[in-house]
């Protein structure tokens, strides 16, 4: 009876075509079949209750087709831009010349006309701890009036661990005149969250994680496990979904990446997996999230039929992929890209390329610069950014402690059509 009850909530979703639970790494199996994603906000009609605390319901994996290996994509050319960077977690570019770039150990350092200014643009006051330090960047929409420079950093407060979101003057020789947007964001050593953008909309977007304790993500009192929303200042919008709260969706256990589908306004937010809690690995995350959406953890992971959970797009059970920061490519330059959902993978070792035919639609999925399992070309990757010169740039992450550091590590990669193709 649960399998059909099941079954019939799939069908309820449409979430689509058929799917394939098999990762391929075989160059010369092109999956023609595309996939259709069920729209967001239609999840959990008819299914069971949200399941009380404990080991998660895991569900089945979405309808999307396998994955295919593309170790050295045709037709693009890779230059190392700048080298010799300890963890950069971020970048954004302020101009055409310049590009702000995170270091975790709290460090904000300019690459200027294609060259890494030798000291720091700007130093924070942040703690190191794990996955914590100095993390996201953003200039506010309307940059340079103001000319504010937000920034989601680790700091302590006596034995305690917590992120803070605050926006600095840039004077064009450093940062300044910090002002505090969010303060007492829990952190801890693993699962710190640390993305933030602004969205089309104007708003401030910060993505936290659950800091360890996992049922803070169902808590919407908390902000750990979220999806946050503000004004540029850290009000909450009138339009928030719930009332004089800056919680915008929940149920997450480490957001790591926010892109905005440009042909329909979609956010797509990367989520990683657990990494041990109630004995389960892997299962990394991709979702499409609606206003008020409840992502599931720690309760449910996967598609399942629980009224209420907003399905993951992409879920990768077998093989741990923890996406990092991602975009959607937009420009003209690479026009074989556009429209493409893109994602760094730290332990997967490559870069994710989702090809959609459709706003929803997913026709195929590459793996980028990967050579085998959790091996790639260049190791580790954190950040991804479109520059204004529509190329895509890409950061290594091999200093972190968890990756091989490689000589001129860790990198900004920028990622370019070869000319004539």
């Amino acid at each position: 009876m649960r399998r059909i009850v099941f079954v019939a909530a799939l069908l309820t979703m449409a979430i689509g075509l058929g799917c394939s639970s098999q990762e391929t790494s075989s160059r010369s199996s092109k999956n023609k079949e595309t996939t259709r994603i069920a729209s967001p906000a239609g999840e959990g009609q008819g299914g069971r209750k949200l399941p009380p605390p404990g080991r998660p319901l895991i569900g089945q994996k979405p309808p999307m087709p396998a994955s295919v290996q593309v170790s050295s994509p045709s037709g693009y050319r890779v230059q190392t831009i700048a080298s010799g960077l300890v963890v950069p977690w971020d970048m954004v570019f302020v101009s055409r010349q310049r590009i702000y770039v995170t270091e975790r150990p709290g460090r904000v350092r300019l690459i200027e006309n294609g060259r890494l200014r030798s000291s720091p643009y700007a130093v924070i006051k942040s703690a190191r701890s794990g996955e914590g330090g100095l993390m996201g960047i953003a200039l506010h929409p309307n940059y340079p009036n103001p000319a504010w420079v937000y920034l989601m950093y680790t700091y302590s407060s006596g034995i305690f661990l917590y992120d803070r979101i605050s926006y600095f003057l840039d004077t064009g020789n450093g940062l300044t005149n910090e002002k505090p947007v969010v303060t007492r964001i829990a952190a801890a050593t693993y699962h710190d969250g640390g993305i933030i953008r602004f969205g089309p909309d104007g708003m401030l977007y910060a993505g936290t994680g659950d800091a360890g304790q996992p049922e803070s993500a169902q808590d919407r009192s908390s902000l750990s496990g979220k999806v946050l929303r503000m004004t540029p200042t850290g009000k909450v919008p009138a339009d928030n979904p719930f009332s004089n709260s800056l919680v915008y969706a929940y149920g997450l256990r480490n957001v790591q990446g926010f892109a905005w589908n440009p042909a329909n306004g979609d956010l797509w937010v990367t989520n990683h997996g657990p990494s041990g809690e109630f004995g389960l690995e892997a299962m990394d995350s991709v979702f499409i999230i609606p206003r008020g959406g409840n992502c599931g953890w720690p309760r449910t992971l996967g598609v399942t039929d629980v009224r209420g959970v907003v399905p993951p797009v992409l879920w990768y059970p077998g093989t741990a992929v923890p996406p990092a920061l991602a975009v959607f490519y937009t420009s003209d330059q690479m026009p074989n890209l556009r429209g493409n959902f893109f994602f760094a993978s730290l332990r997967g070792e490559h870069l994710q390329r989702v090809i959609l035919s459709g706003p929803r639609t997913i026709s195929r999925i590459e793996r980028w610069f990967q050579t085998g399992t959790h091996k790639g070309r260049y190791g580790r990757l954190r950040a991804v950014v479109q520059g204004p010169d529509g190329a895509l740039y890409v950061s290594t992450s091999n200093r972190d402690g968890r990756g091989s550091v490689r000589p001129g590590d860790d990198r900004i990669l920028r990622i370019t059509r070869v000319s004539g193709r």
